[in-house]
């Protein structure tokens, strides 16, 4: 429940102040922009609201009430010679204490007519200059320099006042809302004002910095990163695209990450959706993915890391693989093989075998008599020479007569070894399971 505690402060007009209890929030300072520094410290005892709950932050501040806000400040259970009488503070006057502890600490003084003047509302420098002269501040750089280089004001600053500004100015005791270049020094100060230097006296930390004379400008941020370790597991998903590869074939291939991958801190470092580039090439009896590089929030990072083996196989004829071939990406051997077994030149074996198998059709016919793999390189070469013929296309160049060259060549290796009777099939939208190898370092927003 949110209390009050109503304090009449007699004199001057019998000012009435509610002095906040622990979780009461006044009603006119909650949108507020000093609105956590005048809430610490009610809740402190410093300051306190009206009867009717309100702090009214924008009213002038006189020099009694801020002698007494000094006190509860910054004298509180400490023994403080009283000042000098001052004529117009008799001691019956609600403040007299509070004003004559001010002045012993040296936080006020009087005026040369021996007066205090304690219904005078305070000027804005006034503030400044007392809590520099009570907090014994002494500037550490030239004042004129400091103070022109803060303000655009800075010349409307009396002489009096100039070093005691400077001082506090440096221990960012000085707050100009709405703009930290305009000190107003002449204006009146606000009850929100006073609360702020003073919690920048107490070191509180409620004001926002833009608002903070001299205050530091933030630290450039520095780049985080996460480290993925050795053996973190990274869930992906193949494209919508079939492929379709003979054992020895290596094709390249881009997975996309299915689950976002977090550290132990909880932070996300691999997003889903990231993209991983690589390719699926030969392991055992059957195809792994081997990952090259993976793109993380649009940037391109190596990755060593490798799936689990894919085996699902096909058998090797034009019954069972035509079904699948439509849109299906496949590899230069497989191309062979299927184009060998089926006649179907469709899928245009020939244009991908041409610079792209010629290592396949070597380890297919290695080990075989010269006469065999120079017969079927030649009944390719020739039917890949023949098709301009039949064709009427007199546009087949050597690159075509080689494709077929390679094409005889593979399938006649497959065919006399008889190696190779299944192709390896990767389903679209086939999850795989990637293994980090060696660690991976990734770079945070």
């Amino acid at each position: 429940m949110q209390t009050s505690r109503i304090v009449r402060l007699l004199g001057g007009g019998g000012l009435v102040l509610a002095l906040a209890t622990p979780g009461f929030a006044f009603s006119d300072t909650q949108n507020f922009w000093a609105n956590a520094c005048i809430q610490q410290l009610a809740n402190r005892g410093i300051i306190g609201g009206y009867p009717d709950g309100s702090f009214r932050p924008n009213n002038p501040v006189t020099r009694a009430e801020f002698a007494t806000m000094v006190n509860r400040a910054f004298l509180s259970g400490t023994n403080v010679g009283m000042g000098a009488d001052f004529r117009d503070v008799s001691r019956n006057f609600w403040a007299f204490d509070a004003i004559e502890r001010a002045a012993g600490a040296g936080f006020l003084s009087g005026y040369p007519d021996g007066t205090f003047r304690p219904g005078q509302n305070i000027p804005r420098v006034q503030v400044l200059v007392a809590l520099s002269s009570g907090l014994n501040l002494t500037p550490t750089q030239p004042v004129d320099w400091t103070l022109e280089r803060l303000y655009v004001d800075a010349g409307s600053i009396p002489n009096y006042a100039r070093t005691g500004v400077a001082a506090a100015s440096q221990e960012q005791l000085v707050v100009n809302y709405p703009d930290v270049r305009v000190l107003r020094p002449n204006q009146l100060a606000s009850r929100a004002d006073v609360a702020a230097s003073l919690c920048q006296g107490l070191r509180l930390a409620a004001i926002p910095g833009q608002y903070i004379a001299d205050f530091p400008p933030p630290a450039p941020a520095q780049p985080q990163a996460a480290m993925l370790s050795q053996g973190t597991l990274i869930v992906t998903r193949s494209g919508t695209q079939r492929v379709i590869l003979a054992p020895q074939d290596s094709v390249p291939l881009t997975l996309n990450v299915a689950q976002e991958v977090r550290d132990a801190q909880g932070r996300v470092v691999i997003p889903a959706g990231s993209t991983i580039q690589g390719r699926l090439q030969p392991a055992g009896q059957g195809s792994q993915f081997v990952a090259e590089q993976i793109t993380v929030r649009g940037q391109t990072l190596s990755l060593n890391a490798t799936s689990q083996p894919v085996r699902r196989t096909q058998e090797v004829s034009e019954r069972s693989l035509r079904p699948i071939l439509p849109g299906a990406l496949v590899g230069t051997a497989a191309a062979a093989l299927i184009a060998g077994v089926s006649g179907d030149r469709r899928i245009e074996a020939g244009e991908v075998l041409a610079g792209t198998v010629t290592g396949a059709a070597a380890g297919l016919n290695w080990g075989r008599r010269p006469g065999q793999a120079l017969r079927d390189f030649g009944i390719g070469a020739g039917l890949g020479a023949a098709v301009g013929g039949l064709s009427g296309d007199r546009r087949v160049t050597p690159t075509e007569v080689l494709g077929g060259a390679v094409l005889g060549s593979v399938v006649g290796g497959a065919a006399d070894r008889r190696q190779i009777r299944e192709v390896i099939v990767l389903e679209p939208g086939t999850d795989l399971v990637l293994t980090v190898n060696q660690p991976l370092t990734v770079p945070l927003p």
